[in-house]
């Protein structure tokens, strides 16, 4: 989470990248779809937080939301 508010705090075009690759190497530590799923899920309550909205210029968050979206497709199909 840490990594995410400092890129949205220096956003620039090119961010949502770096955002997504630090959204990836988070996933990758868990294991199976529960844990995966679980951690999208955490993910995205952290993200709607008010004292986190302040920070999300360039609708950085919305951005990784639809990358969430776009992985938890993907873990399905990998997980069935």
């Amino acid at each position: 989470m840490r990594s995410i508010l400092l890129l949205a705090a220096s956003y620039k075009p090119g961010t949502i990248i770096k955002a997504e690759r630090v959204v990836d190497a988070y996933l990758d530590e868990f294991q199976g779809y529960q844990a995966r799923r679980a951690a999208m899920d955490a993910l995205l309550r952290e993200l709607a937080l008010p004292e986190r909205q302040a920070r999300n210029r360039g609708g950085l968050f919305e951005l990784i939301e639809l990358h969430l979206k776009r992985r938890h497709r993907e873990i399905v199909h990998l997980f069935q």
